[in-house]
């Protein structure tokens, strides 16, 4: 709009000058954008800012301008305007701030994400067959620690059990002598009585309690031997039991062994299986791209790291069988070692009992010696002493001492023998123990075997279906990454303006329809080029680096391809199909049209040359059309190549005007295709240094069609097998995860039992039998009895000596002295024979306690080899399965250079190879899962046959109790038929002589006297075993005391077994943990990248805020002021006279300035100016690169 210039008065014009300057208002920031000068037209000023602008107001930079004078609604709506701004300020503030703690988040992501991929790193770094052995043993070590600071509690009690149970014992045979004691003593008074005269009613109530008790003595010890039956019958079906469980689990252990076997082959089937389903997967692949023409590198590249994955598959198989010949020698040198041991024990154990034996008699011997001396001594001074008269007193007392020590003698004998029943049986016990656990130890031992055999298995078929798994998921995260690619890949998207004018073109090429279509595709492209021109556009990437001048058969098909693509895309939009192929006949003929045009070393401005396109060499076609466009001469990259292509395709449509749009045609046709023809591009560069890409159409033969890289048809299909065999693995993989958990857990119940069983085992082991002691100490009863009836009949010769004659005396003292030589004699040789034998004895036993702790050491070490054969099983799998892959891949590679022919058999055996994996990998799968379902069902089975048997095993037999039950019984009535016995002899004494009821109360006398003597040897015996028991029981207080630090301490040691066991997971899967790891960083990285982005772009739009808030607080400054200002002004504004009386304010006149706006780049295609096409025999004219104005012709 030009200028209104409005006459005011002078007062007015300075008035309204002073307004436009006082009210230019300029926010505190002024932003500078980069722009080019287009044009310079005198314009009115418009608003160069986001916001809106109020009627009279210009807004630019943080600065405003009023143009006229504003009114109130104006004012408002600037305030408006302005709250407006502030309030998406603040807003934007808090998404902001909202992006920037995501972004945090993010980072401290990526952060963690390090941390753990550089603790993956050390433990791959840390994941030495040393250190995983290392790590292993500590596991095993830890178990073993558990099981024992387990069984610290569990023994204690046991013998605190065991303790009571004897004191228990002795308690009842108390009870029971304290009855016959109280029936004694009772025999006593009634005995006295009689003799007084007394008591004789009492006597007989006596009499009849006895009867009356005696009958209960009788019911009960009836009861006790039906309990007694009962019991036999209980521990007989018990033992029944037990043999039927044992031939159970012969039988079944025979099944599980197999079931085991079976799945441990069915495993190794599966993975050869799916390694070879992989490999024939690969193969088909290889066999496409070499059908196809691509991906050359990638198979030779695949036949390399087949080659690679051979040799490591060659060196870990050769290290199996290593470790397999040392673990055998290992364990046949264990087995040798163990077998040794266990012959020098049993000769060491023989020994040790000789020796003990030996020692027992030494013992014995040397006690009688001892007493011999000693009685010797004795007889020798009484015999002294009744030859001088004296000391009659002392002899006497001598021969009651003698008796008494008889007694006791006797007494203790007694007990020794009871004492060596009870050792025989407490050896028989131990030693039927041993036995049993024994037995379940090789059990136990075998199942330990199985399991680790198992679990060995399951890590290894574990760590290959996660590597088929991660194979897959690569696969078919490539495939999806390739089809992206494709699919967003830029085709120039026409408009529906461009189709339509297109197709009225070469309908009627009028000039009308022309022109028509030169509008279109400017409105178009002007649209377009945000996101279609080449450089927005996403071309394809490839930096490898090449000689324009001789590019090789691959690449010429690579942008042969690319532009068949590009063109084909076009012709989908316009007619609604396509009708490009490249063939390798046509790839063949471009190159040697190129080299032709090379050859010839023409100038650019001699055009298309038709020698060099009629000489394609080729008889099978011949060119129907050609575009060119300036090529490339120096060395650039298949990149810029693409791109090059892609600028051509845009220029043969935009600047093909003055061509009459020939170049266009050529490439999009001139009605729906009805048959295919062959395409070629590549470059020529002459000596003279002159570049050309060639764009020729071909007509001949398509039946060598060449697929095209660009269709996705075949990689879905790809994809769609890939994620078939990504699910296939993925499931595989998670079985393969559940039986490796199963297998870890049964295995670590299986090494528990063991060592809690050979634990237990080597503590019975360790514990000495009780029968040797006892045996020495009866030996010594016996003697010291022997000892005591010689000293009393000694002591009572002495006795009898005292009124002899001195002749009998002296020969008495004679005798005497001679014993007592010989006593001494004796004695001194005893000694000396008891201190060579208890020698003999100590060396004996360390020797076979030694033994015996090298026997335990050497059974607590699990057998090497079953996991060593299971490892060379998958190693010799994974070797064949590398070997099958390497074949396919070398044949791959071999079929690289062969004819099409030769390729697509290849291809349709390698495809063949694959149904029949597919097959074999299905079948595979199922055999593992009913070898799985087998296995788990028979290891249930053997599993709850040996629970069965542990229970009955650890059922205590009730025989032993009830015997003993029933001995008290029999006891308690013995008793009583004795204390009825002594109550009717009482009845019966009632009326007898005097010296008969004296001789009845003596004889009841001596009755009570020897049974308070076995009552106060019993008691003895029982404080002896009280004493056994309070030592026992303050071992279990002292560990009650520390349970709470026992917890701690197996809590503790579970702790340590957790890391233990993670420690030895993390080794044995380092690679997988690390490759996890590194996936998990990535995608924080890319979850960053992403927030940062997100963050990025919305500080942009805070900033654009910003701005926005400063030009609208810069706008309703200047508006409020010039309202404020205005109002100030106002009275003293000179009216204008228009016409009449009428008067109008005057208006501020709008100012001019130079607009600056952003001009588009049009395709270039190189540094020459125009392009030539050749349509059959016609040569169309130059074409220029310039765009947004018609240029019509001249």
């Amino acid at each position: 709009m030009g200028k209104k210039l409005i006459k005011s008065t002078t007062i007015g014009a300075a008035a309204l000058s002073t307004f436009v300057i006082v009210n230019s208002v300029q926010a505190e920031e002024v932003r500078t954008t980069s722009t080019s000068s287009e044009d310079s037209t005198q314009v009115s000023l418009t608003a160069s800012v986001g916001i809106e602008t109020v009627q009279g107001v210009i807004v630019a930079n943080g600065t405003a301008i009023v143009t006229e004078t504003p009114t109130e609604e104006v004012v408002d709506q600037a305030a408006d305007i302005k709250t407006a701004a502030d309030q998406a300020v603040t807003d934007q503030s808090a998404v902001v701030a909202d992006a920037t703690v995501a972004e945090e988040t993010a980072t401290k992501a990526v952060d963690s994400a390090k941390e753990v991929v550089a603790e993956a790193e050390a433990n791959k770094a840390e994941a030495t067959d040393e250190n995983i052995a290392k790590a292993e043993t500590e596991v095993a070590d830890t178990k073993t620690a558990i099981s024992e600071t387990e069984s610290k509690a569990t023994q204690a009690a046991e013998n605190t059990a065991e303790a009571q149970a004897t004191v228990n014992s002795d308690q009842a045979a108390i009870d029971a002598q304290q009855t016959v004691v109280d029936n004694a003593k009772t025999a006593v008074d009634n005995a006295q009585a009689v003799l007084d005269g007394t008591g004789a009613a009492a006597i007989v109530a006596e009499r009849d309690d006895a009867k009356t008790d005696l009958d209960v003595a009788k019911t009960d010890e009836t009861k006790a031997q039906s309990d007694l039956t009962a019991a036999q019958e209980a521990d007989a079906k018990k033992a029944s039991d037990l043999a039927t469980a044992k031939e159970t689990e012969t039988t079944q252990s025979a099944t599980a062994d197999k079931t085991a076997s079976d799945l441990a082959q069915a495993q190794a089937d599966a993975t050869k299986a799916a390694a070879d389903l992989t490999n024939a997967n690969t193969a088909v692949d290889n066999a496409q791209k070499a059908l196809d023409g691509t991906g050359v590198a990638a198979i030779i590249a695949e036949r390399d790291n087949a080659q690679a994955d051979l040799d490591t598959a060659k060196t870990d198989e050769t290290k199996a069988q290593s470790d397999l010949t040392t673990a055998q020698a290992a364990d046949a040198k264990k087995a040798s070692d163990l077998a040794t041991a266990k012959e020098t024990e049993t000769a060491q154990s023989a020994t040790a009992d000789k020796t003990a034996s030996d020692l027992a008699q030494a013992q014995a011997d040397a006690t009688k010696a001892a007493a011999d001396l000693t009685n010797a001594n004795t007889a020798v001074d009484n015999a002294q002493k009744a030859l001088d008269g004296t000391g009659a007193a002392t002899i006497i007392a001598e021969r009651d001492d003698a008796q008494a020590d008889l007694n006791t003698a006797k007494a203790d004998e007694n007990k020794a023998q009871t004492d060596l029943t009870t050792a025989q049986a407490t050896d028989a016990k131990k030693a039927s123990d041993i036995a049993s656990l024994t037995e379940t130890q090789t059990q136990q031992q075998v199942t330990a075997n199985q399991t680790a055999g198992a679990l060995a298995q399951a890590q290894a078929d574990a760590k290959t279906k996660a590597d088929a798994k991660a194979a897959t998921d690569n696969k078919v995260a490539e495939l999806t990454a390739q089809i992206d690619a494709i699919e967003n890949m830029t085709v120039p998207t026409l408009s529906q303006d461009v189709i339509n004018a297109y197709k009225k073109f070469v309908n009627a090429s009028s000039q009308t329809n022309k022109d028509a279509l030169l509008d279109a595709l400017n409105d178009w492209y002007s649209t377009a080029y945000a996101t279609q021109s080449v450089a927005n556009a996403v071309t394809p990437i490839d930096t490898t680096v090449i000689n324009p001048a001789g590019l090789t058969t691959e690449q010429v098909t690579a942008l042969s391809q690319y532009y068949a693509h590009l063109s084909n895309g076009l012709q989908n939009q316009v007619w609604g199909k396509h009708g490009f192929v490249v063939t390798t006949n046509s790839v063949d003929a471009i190159q040697q049209i190129a080299q032709n045009y090379a050859d010839e070393n023409k100038s650019w401005s001699t055009s298309h040359s038709r020698t060099a396109l009629a000489n394609d060499g080729n008889a099978n076609v011949s060119w129907g059309s050609e575009n060119m466009v300036p090529g490339k001469i120096n060395t650039t990259t298949m990149t810029d190549m693409y791109k090059l292509v892609y600028n051509s395709v845009l220029s043969y449509m935009i600047n093909d005007y003055h061509s009459d749009f020939g170049h266009m045609t050529s490439m999009i046709l001139l009605s729906t295709p009805k048959s295919t023809n062959a395409i070629g591009v590549d470059n020529s560069v002459t000596a003279s240094g002159t570049a050309r890409l060639h764009f020729v159409m071909f007509y001949g033969t398509t039946v060598d069609a060449i697929p095209s890289p660009y269709d996705t048809t075949a990689l879905k299909a790809e994809l769609a097998t890939a994620k078939t065999t990504q699910a296939q693995a993925t499931q595989a993989d998670n079985q393969a995860q559940s039986t490796l958990a199963s297998a870890t857990t049964a295995n670590n119940q299986a090494q528990s039992a063991l060592q809690a069983t050979t634990a237990q085992l080597n503590t019975l082991k360790a514990t000495a039998d009780q029968t040797p002691a006892a045996q020495a100490k009866l030996t010594v009863a016996t003697a010291t009895r022997q000892a005591a009836e010689t000293r009393l009949a000694t002591a009572q010769q002495a006795v009898d000596n005292l009124n002899a004659d001195v002749a009998t005396k002296t020969k008495a003292l004679e005798d005497a002295k001679a014993v007592q030589t010989q006593a001494i004699a004796t004695d001194a040789s005893a000694k000396q024979a008891l201190v060579q034998a208890t020698t003999a004895n100590d060396n004996a036993q360390d020797a076979l306690t030694a033994t015996r702790a090298t026997i335990a050491s050497l059974e607590a070490i699990a057998d090497q080899t079953p996991a060593a054969q299971t490892k060379l099983a998958v190693a010799t799998a994974t070797r064949q399965a590398a070997e099958t892959r390497l074949t396919n891949a070398q044949q791959a590679v071999d079929n690289l250079n062969a004819d099409v022919a030769t390729k697509t058999k290849a291809l349709e055996d390698a495809k063949a190879v694959q149904t029949q994996a597919v097959a074999t990998d299905t079948n595979a799968k199922e055999v593992l899962a009913q070898a799985t379902t087998a296995n788990d069902k028979a290891q249930s089975a053997l599993a709850a046959t040996r629970a069965t048997i542990a229970n009955l095993v650890a059922t205590p037999d009730q025989t032993p109790t009830a015997e003993a039950q029933l001995k008290t019984a029999t006891a308690l009535r013995e008793a009583a038929e004795t204390r009825l016995a002594n109550a009717q002899q009482a009845v019966d004494n009632l009326t007898a002589d005097v010296a008969t009821k004296t001789k009845a109360l003596e004889d009841a006398k001596a009755q009570l006297a020897t049974e308070e003597a076995k009552l106060a040897q019993l008691k003895a015996t029982k404080a002896t075993d009280e004493q056994a028991l309070a030592d026992a029981q303050a071992k279990v207080d002292a560990l009650k005391a520390e349970e709470a630090k026992i917890a701690d301490e197996i809590t503790a040691l579970k702790a340590q077994l957790t890391e233990q066991e993670v420690k030895v997971a993390k080794l044995k899967n380092a690679d997988q943990v690390l490759a996890d790891a590194q996936t998990e960083l990535a995608k924080a990285i890319e979850a960053h990248t992403a927030a940062k982005a997100t963050l990025d772009a919305e500080i942009d739009k805070l900033d654009e805020l910003l701005k926005d808030q400063r030009d609208a607080k810069a706008q309703y400054e200047a508006v409020k002021g010039a309202w404020d200002e205005f109002q100030a002004v106002k009275i003293a504004t000179v009216p204008v006279s228009i016409a009449g009386n009428k008067t109008v304010a005057t208006k501020l006149q709008p100012v001019t300035y130079s607009r600056v706006g952003q001009s588009k780049q049009l395709p270039q295609t190189g540094s020459q100016e125009s392009f030539l096409t050749l349509l059959g025999y016609t040569a169309l004219a130059g074409l220029g690169l310039g765009y947004a104005k018609k240029r019509r012709r001249g």
